[in-house]
């Protein structure tokens, strides 16, 4: 199980981080502080990809509340990857995240996205 920070993967069209198995107090805010140095770093769009994450709290929601605002505020697209079901997918759901952020079912389909939208500027 892993209860660390996430993932980075970075290439040319966009950053991605894979969140851990669990996301909570214990790691949310390092999560966030990974999504933040990326998008300071100039990443051109963003994937935040919970497709491993089998728990996740408020503060799972809060680090992509956070990282949304801060993509917005520089105009960096932001994508996040939810399973279509599960734990983590409810939450979201009931938070109503899909409302905020736009949701893919898997990384693939997020990076579509982000390239069929750079294609269109």
């Amino acid at each position: 199980m892993d209860l660390g920070v996430a993932r980075v993967e970075i290439t040319q069209t966009c950053g991605t981080l894979t969140f851990p198995d669990e996301v909570d107090l214990s790691n949310g805010e390092a999560i966030f502080e990974q999504a933040e140095r990326l998008l300071d770093s100039g990443t051109p769009a963003l994937i935040l990809d919970l497709s491993p994450c089998t728990f996740c709290d408020s503060n799972g929601l809060n680090v992509i509340t956070r990282s949304q605002m801060r993509a917005s505020e520089l105009g960096v697209p932001m994508w996040v990857v939810l399973p279509p079901r599960g734990i983590v997918r409810r939450v979201s759901d009931v938070a109503g995240l899909q409302r905020r952020v736009a949701i893919a079912p898997d990384v693939a389909t997020a990076r579509k996205a982000l390239a069929s939208a750079a294609a269109h500027r």
